[in-house]
């Protein structure tokens, strides 16, 4: 009869223990399935994790935590990366320079944003070239002001007004900011990497 029970409880650890691998097992297999949501793309000479990020619009901190990337500045020309499928977000920020609608203009729709600034981090210029700080249009940049816009899609020259941002003027132009995208000048590159990617602007075009 002792022998009886001392079998019953083997088996009754025994079963435990398959619960929980099958559980640990569950997660690991949920965990990989999110890891797949990802392209690969290799590191070019003079590109950047901040670049790259903006290009495929995601954030740095999304495409590190991914790659397990300490120093973003160590990426090496030929590394694989992972990049995130960029997930459609509406911004969660304060509309300044609030204005009614009737006040502005024509809505071009809904648009996705990225910050840059002069550095080499998003122009691959230095100070010691003619063309650090001169936009596309020949006018220097300005904070609060510039934004880099599809030409195809917002005109140069053209005033618009942007949601939780307020209104810019379309001076520039980039190889990454293409359809609706548009890239909103900063000085500070700390200040350009937290701006990070927003999803779902509505942006009017004003004049």
């Amino acid at each position: 009869m002792g022998e009886n029970r001392s079998w019953i409880a083997i088996l009754c650890l025994m079963g435990l223990g398959l619960v929980v691998i099958w559980g640990n097992s569950g997660d690991e297999w949920r965990q990989a399935e999110a890891k797949t949501k990802y392209k690969t793309v290799s590191v070019q000479e003079g590109d950047t994790l901040y670049r790259i990020s903006r290009t495929h619009g995601v954030d740095v901190e999304q495409i590190a935590q991914l790659n397990d990337v300490e120093d973003p500045s160590l990426i090496q020309v030929g590394q694989k990366l992972r990049i995130p499928s960029p997930e459609k977000t509406k911004p969660q920020t304060e509309e300044t320079d609030a204005v009614p609608a009737m006040a502005r203009g024509k809505s071009l729709g809904e648009f996705t944003l990225t910050a840059y600034t002069s550095g080499p981090e998003s122009t691959g210029k230095t100070p010691a070239d003619p063309a650090y700080g001169v936009t596309s249009s020949g006018a220097p940049v300005t904070e609060g002001y510039t934004i880099a816009v599809d030409p195809d899609v917002i005109p140069i020259g053209s005033l618009v007004y942007i949601e939780g941002i307020g209104y810019r003027v379309a001076q520039d132009t980039g190889k990454a900011i293409q359809g609706k995208r548009i890239d909103v000048y900063m000085t500070d590159v700390n200040e350009a990497r937290q701006f990070g990617v927003k999803k779902g602007v509505t942006v009017e075009l004003v004049q």
